[in-house]
Parts: C-alpha cells; structure tokens; sequence
C-alpha cells in the first residue's frame, strides 16, 4: 500500500460510461448478434433428440459450447440416459448451429450503427465463446466484421467465460497494436451473466445490455438494449484516451553526508526531462499533500545526471523530506519522496538500531512443520525507518521463515536484504521479489511492474510463488465504507479495473507456465502480496455496511485458491487480519486487511499478522516521548523513525503444509 488521504465524494446519480477509452471489446452472441435463442434451440434439440428435456435453458446461455456439451452430459447421466461422449456432443451442437446461423442469424438492434460509430475513433475487438469458425461466420453474417480490430475465440484460449482468458488475450492484442491500450481505460460489452464476469475480472469497465431483470448482471452500468438514447449519445462524443505521459518512475532514497551537511539523492527519469529536487521541513510537506510552504534547500539536475546534491549545512535539527519534480510538474503522487532527519549526535538514552547478526545455520523444516510463508511490504525498501535494513534482518533472524514475499524492494533493497540474510533471491523488475534460504529459480513473465514468479526447492518439494504488489490507486474502502455509494462506483474506478487486470495477468501467466511445462501444474501454489484491496470474505452485510464483491479474491477463489489467514481464522469479526495500517490513526485512514497468502494445492496450519495494530504480541504502549504507540512498539506516522518494524504495514505469515 502507499499512502493515500482523499477526500473522496461520488455524485451517484452520475452516470459510470467513461468519458474517454482506449478500445471496446465487445461480446458476440445475444449482444452484436441475435443468436442466442438459436443457440438454446439447437441446445434443447440435442437434449431431446437423446430423450432428456431442459427445464432451465437459462442456465445455458453464453456458454461455450465445449462447457454446455460438458453440462448435456452430466444430465443425461443424472436421468440414466446413454452418454455420448463430449467431444460427440461438441461436433453435433457446431453444426447445428452453424446450420441455423447460416439461415437465420441477423444483428441486434442498434448493433451495426454502434459498433460503426465507435470502429471510427477506436480500435474495436471481439472476446466470443463461439470458437474460430462460427465466430467469423457469425460476425460475416451481421455484416461488422471488417468494422472489427481484431477478435479472440474460445478455440484460442485455455478457458472460456465466465474466465477472464478472453479479455485479457483481446486486450493483449489490442496493446500491441497500441501501447496505449490497457485494461483501466477500455470498455467492455456484455449481455450475459458469464460474459460479464469474466470482462470484470478482466479488469474492463463493463457496460451490460440485457432487458431480462431476472438476469443478474455484475456490471458497472446497465442498459436494456444498444438502442438506449444515452448509450448512442455516449458512442458519438466519447474521446479517444491520450496516452499517459509518465514522470521519473523511480527516486531512491538520498544519502546525507554528516561530515560535509550534503544530501545526494540518486534518481531515474526520461532523458529528455530536466529534474529538480526540492527539500521542506517535516511540517511544511505532509505525507500526502502538496508542500504549502517554501522549500529550505532546492537544486536542480540537468537531462543526462543520475544524482544531484546540494549543501544542507544551514539545516536546524529536525526531520526533513526531499520531493522530485520534473520540468516544473509536481508529482500526483508523494510517494517520490523520501525522509531524512538532521541531528548533531544520538540523543542521550536512545537505543542504537539492531545490527545484523552473522548468517544463521539453516536448519531444513519436517514436513510435518511445514514450510512458513510472509508477504512483506518494506515501504519504499525500509528508507523511511532509521537503520531500515538492520531492522529487517534482526526480524528475519528471530523468525522462522522460509519463504518471503517482499514488495516495494525499491530497485536493490530486496537484494541487499538477502544478501546480508546470506538468502537466495528472484526478482523481476524493481518492486517485488522473493527471498528464501532454499535454491530458487526465476520465471520470466509479463508482469515485471508488478509481480515476480518463481519455483522454490524446500526439503518438502519444488513450490511456484508468486510476490504480488498491485496498483495503488484509488483506494477502494475510501468510498466502499460509505452506504450511500453504491459498490459499482467503487468497483468501476480506474485503480481498482487496474488491480483486477494485474491479477488477470498473473493467473493468465501461471496457465502459460503450466502449459509451457515451466512449472507442474501438481506443485502447491502461493500468490502472496500487498493486494491494496480488501476480501470479499471481509466485506459481508454482517461485518460492513457495504456488501463489495472485491473482485481480486474472488477471481483467486474461483481459481481454486484458498486466502490462508480465512481458513485459519474464518470469524472476520472475532479476528479481523488488518494489515493496513498499524502506524496510522484509524480517523485519519480506514482498517483493511489487504495483505495476503494464497495457496492451491496447500493446506494453511497456521496463520497469523506481525505488527498489526490489536494482534500484535505487543500490547499497545507509550513511548518515552509521550507519542502514542501501536503495534510491535510503533509509534504513529510523522513519529515512526525509530519504529522497531520498519514498515507502515503488518506483515501476513501461514505455515503450510503439502503432500
């Protein structure tokens, strides 16, 4: 998580249709295309040609057809007929179809004139359970297919809606095309309670058209046909999304020189932008806001330097915070900040930090112990405590764990960490990675920004982990806490589609690892990491005023996933798991456990938060200062420097177990 505090407020009655994208994806059948009662036709004429009669043909629609002849079979058992086999099925129901496409099919109403509108201004896709051959008959048929960008068919991928494969491998072929395309800034188009779950677990805005109330849509917006006034008006003016023009993407943290009163702080960002970075007093630069006051000390960078420094010797005691900002813009984020303390000498009485002991011997964990996991979030790499990394290290020393995921590395502290732990690493990218004392192995995927994967080999076998950090903005329990803003508000926002799309992604590439034989597909799995989304498992009418149906868990679970800290402590209310966050007052900033362990193929023993505000081992306490403390000895933000736990969040630990 970082930090964000945000006076947030939702005019419900607005409409959610964006009003810029980058692309549609639209849906085929029952929603470019009138087909769907002549898909039931055909699935009803099956049924009866082999002596079995379909009460509920509902429960076929927008089913691919390898998944409805999978379903004909298991009634035909159920009713003590003669089974065929599926692939029998899936051939006699393609060819019915086709059949009746080939007489019968024409388009939505509204369908052509849309898709024509929109196909002017914007790359256009089709994500379909048809497989290739109907999909192309089907689009010929309507008469849009040279309207369309591209399409994805459910022969090209590894699962049909209601998975999110589809999407996710239109939206890669829409980026390749255009870079600018991505999941937080294209719209979907659905009709069917499949279709539109698999598009938000894509992480798409969804746009669903289906006049049937008794049809449950998980969609962001609703309309009853592609004929709605709004939705024609909303295709003739919405703009074509600029692509976003990024600022430095990384500052590290500065280092001040006591002898010489110099801050050198080493940075990263496009060649052709000029930098500067400016210094303010604690009080003067809040965490989250934009400095009101005047800057104490300021230099500035020219285009090709990696550093800048500047003098700091007219500096009183205090504590200090350095801000970068390129050719003039300020950051929307603070976050490219760091914090540094000026002082003559250790005050009197003040515990130095804990050193680093020597690498202790590993001693290999029973199977019937099990293997204990963390997911740890070091905040910007333990910069923003004094003496971070020795923290670090004298935790990891005292504690038993042999799988660690660590988020925000902030480019080598994940490295730095391992090494004086004398661990092994696998890190992809500059936020995340793993360390254990156990042989590791990297996997190489398309989610470098945001997660790494690797396989690691402990005395109870080879395990695939995943680090997770998703997308930190537009914090959902910001706006979710609030009854009267309804959760498709929450969920439609631009972080939260980003967050679902990443973690898409991940299970999109562990499918690849699997099939590609990198990793076993018999290997327990953990995806770990600092989510920045709370659980649909925490967030039920009996605990919240606001039932959300967090789409990140429950992708995870309907993946066959299982959130290790739920299956130990399943009552949300006698053991909440906040992770986020023990050093920040609960007024100033909602409680949320955000921070996770998931395993397929693993069973949780134990699971447990370190440094959590009311389950930590410490009681809360007073420090020496006065300041209220919270947590495993931490005082609260602005005062957390010395903190013993270096982080603004709890960290989550299971010990688990697997055959």
């Amino acid at each position: 998580m970082q930090v964000q505090f945000l006076n947030t407020s939702i005019d419900v009655s607005a409409s959610l249709l964006p009003g810029a994208a980058s692309a549609i994806i639209f849906d085929c059948d029952g929603l470019l295309a009138d087909t769907e009662d002549l898909w039931l036709r055909v699935v009803a004429a099956c049924a009866n040609a082999r002596g079995a009669t379909l009460t509920d043909l509902a429960t076929f629609r927008g089913g691919s057809i390898d998944d409805v002849a999978a379903q004909l079979v298991m009634v035909l058992t159920d009713a003590g007929l003669p089974t065929p086999l599926v692939g029998e099925l899936e051939v006699s129901l393609s060819e019915e179809f086709q059949s009746l496409i080939a007489r019968e099919a024409t388009s939505m109403p509204g369908a052509v004139a849309l898709v024509s509108e929109l196909a002017s201004r914007f790359p256009v896709a089709v994500a379909s359970n048809s497989p290739r051959a109907l999909l192309d008959q089907i689009l010929d048929r309507i008469g849009v297919r040279d309207l369309i960008t591209c399409s994805v068919a459910r022969d090209e991928v590894s699962a049909g809606k209601p998975a999110p494969e589809l999407y996710v491998a239109a939206l890669r072929k829409l980026h390749e095309l255009d870079s600018s395309v991505t999941a937080e800034t294209a719209v979907a188009f659905e009709d069917s309670a499949v279709g539109a779950v698999a598009a938000m677990s894509a992480g798409l805005l969804v746009v669903g058209v289906n006049a049937d109330p008794a049809v449950d849509l998980d969609c962001h917006v609703r309309h009853t046909t592609l004929l709605d006034e709004e939705l024609i008006d909303w295709a003739r003016i919405v703009d074509r999304e600029k692509p976003v023009q990024f600022g430095p993407h990384t500052l590290a943290h500065g280092a001040f020189d006591t002898v010489t009163s110099t801050l050198t702080v080493q940075c990263q960002y496009p060649a052709e932008q000029s930098a500067r970075v400016q210094v303010y007093a604690q009080g003067d630069c809040l965490w989250n806001e934009l400095p009101a006051g005047r800057p104490v000390a300021s230099a500035s960078v020219l285009t090709e330097s990696k550093s800048v420094s500047m003098d700091l010797a007219h500096l009183s005691e205090g504590t200090y915070r350095f801000l970068l900002v390129t050719d003039g813009v300020v950051p929307e984020w603070n976050g490219r900040t760091g914090e540094f303390t000026v002082r003559s000498m250790r005050p009197e009485g003040q515990a130095a930090a804990p050193q680093a002991a020597a690498p202790a011997a590993l001693t290999p964990e029973l199977p019937e112990q099990g293997v204990t996991a963390m997911s740890w979030n070091l905040w910007f790499g333990g910069c923003h405590s004094n003496d971070g990394q020795a923290k670090q290290v004298a935790y990891l020393r005292e504690s038993p764990h042999s799988i660690v995921a660590l988020q925000e590395c902030f480019g080598d502290h994940g490295r730095r960490l391992a090494a004086a732990m004398g661990w092994n690493i696998a890190q992809q990218g500059q936020d995340t990675a793993v360390i254990s004392p156990y042989p590791l192995a990297l996997h190489r995927t398309e989610t470098d920004s945001f997660a790494t994967c690797a396989t690691v080999f402990t005395p109870t076998g080879a395990v695939t982990v995943w680090s997770v950090h998703l997308w930190h903005a537009d914090y959902g329990p910001y706006t979710a806490g609030d009854a009267r803003i309804p959760a498709r508000h929450t969920l439609a926002s631009r972080g939260e589609r980003r967050r679902t799309a990443e973690l898409a992604e991940i299970l999109s590439e562990q499918g690849r690892l699997e099939s590609e034989g990198v990793v076993s597909a018999q290997d327990p799995i953990l995806v770990m990491g600092d989510f920045n989304v709370p659980s649909h498992l925490d967030w039920k009418p009996e605990h919240r005023a606001n039932s959300v149906k967090w789409p990140a868990s429950r992708m995870l679970e309907v993946a066959g996933y299982a959130d290790a800290f739920r299956v130990v402590h399943p009552d949300v209310d006698a053991v909440p798991g906040h992770t986020w966050s023990p050093i920040i007052l609960a007024g100033e900033e909602p409680r949320d456990r955000i921070d996770f362990i998931f395993s397929r193929g693993a069973r949780a023993l134990e699971a447990f938060t370190v440094a959590a505000e009311t389950e930590s081992a410490a009681p809360p306490m007073l420090s020496a200062t006065g300041k209220r403390r919270v947590g495993l000895g931490g005082d609260i933000l602005g005062h957390h420097l010395e903190n013993v736990w270096p982080t603004d969040h709890a960290a989550v630990v299971a010990r688990l177990a697997w055959n």
